[in-house]
């Protein structure tokens, strides 16, 4: 009979992670999706599972716009519930969110085997909110499946057994060579607004530390007007950002857009000469398309991208910023990409999910 396997998801990386190992998994075993509602406009949710052909959750718990400590218990009581009904084999989480926390808890509570996806990051940033979830996944799961090299060798230095980890590559950079085609293919944003091919620079700001406090994004705001002057700024703007933007009145000078589909995102990255963000996401689809950028982050989610390539950490000054934006423009370090794998992570991933569970 076959194995039966639920993947926990609640925000975009995670789907896009979902539908690369979702399909490989497809025929192996029987699969299930909760998504938790942690991202649940249509935008930054129901898009992607149609771009990827994912498909429908099994089950919705619609939990979002909660404070972190009430979002995770409402996760878990609507988890709890759904794996006491289904009994699968094995539950897979992914990443680093509240999503992936409440997860965690819920299938150890249940003493379901427990496999997380993108394990051993860390920032030493003990007061950011996904610091904690990292640690408390990484240390309930059974299985773990490190990115690249330092996630290894962060677990094994906090005494995880070595043969439940495992160095597989990073499913986001499968994800960027499988899609990067189609997307410039579908995507008709930068002949839209660069139908001269001249350089852009895509920004992204979103996480809690920037945006949290006003005068650091106001900050952040004015390094992009300033490099807006020279070279244009393309801003998706994510809605927690968009809601301090409008709640303190700030200006914004530079092209802006809605949060954008995974498609759209990537055909910008392919085109962009430039990248300044704070998402751990895209900070890594730049490094894969060998775009320097500058992270936007007291301590990089990423360091791998600073030590082999030129991703240049920034605090929220707009001193700092430009500092580190104008540094790019002189002698960069050369890429080395094979640090998050060859691309075949999915298959990695999913072959060892399979020989755990018939193990």
């Amino acid at each position: 009979m076959a194995k039966h396997i639920i993947h926990i998801v609640g925000n975009r990386p995670q789907f896009i992670k979902l539908s690369l190992l979702h399909q490989f998994l497809s025929g192996s075993a029987r699969q299930q999706i909760i998504h938790t509602g942690q991202h649940f406009s249509d935008n930054m949710s129901a898009i992607f599972f149609r771009e990827f052909d994912i498909p429908a959750p099994d089950h919705h718990l619609q939990v979002h716009s909660l404070p972190h400590g009430e979002m995770i218990g409402h996760m878990l009581i609507g988890l709890d519930r759904i794996l006491a009904q289904e009994r699968p084999d094995a539950v897979i989480v992914y990443g680093d969110t509240n999503t992936t926390l409440a997860g965690s808890l819920a299938a150890k509570k249940r003493n379901i085997p427990l496999m997380h996806v993108e394990a051993g990051i860390r920032t030493g940033e003990e007061d950011m909110p996904e610091e904690s979830n990292r640690y408390v996944s990484d240390r309930l799961a059974d299985v773990r499946f490190a990115c690249t090299y330092l996630g290894v060798e962060n677990l094994l230095k906090e005494g995880m057994p070595a043969g439940s980890v495992h160095n597989t590559g990073d499913l986001m950079l499968d994800a960027a060579l499988k899609f990067a085609p189609r997307a410039k293919e579908t995507s008709a944003l930068v002949s839209q607004w660069f139908p001269d091919g001249r350089p852009f620079v895509l920004a992204t700001i979103h996480r809690a530390e920037n945006t949290d406090d006003p005068h650091a994004l106001a900050a952040i705001l004015q390094a992009l007007h300033h490099i807006h002057a020279d070279i244009p700024v393309v801003f998706p703007v994510h809605p927690r950002t968009r809601q301090v933007i409008d709640t303190h009145g700030m200006e914004l000078r530079l092209i802006t857009t809605p949060p954008l589909g995974y498609l759209d995102m990537l055909a910008l990255v392919q085109a962009a000469g430039y990248v300044v963000t704070d998402s751990g996401g895209l900070s890594r689809e730049a490094f894969f398309f060998q775009k320097p950028s500058v992270i936007v982050m007291k301590q990089m989610f990423w360091p791998e991208i600073s030590l082999h390539g030129p991703s240049l950490a920034a605090a929220a000054e707009t001193d700092a910023i430009l500092g580190k934006f104008h540094a790019l423009q002189g002698p960069i370090r050369p890429f080395d990409t094979g640090v998050f794998g060859d691309g075949h992570a999915g298959e990695k991933i999913g072959r060892l999910i399979l020989n755990h569970l018939h193990g």
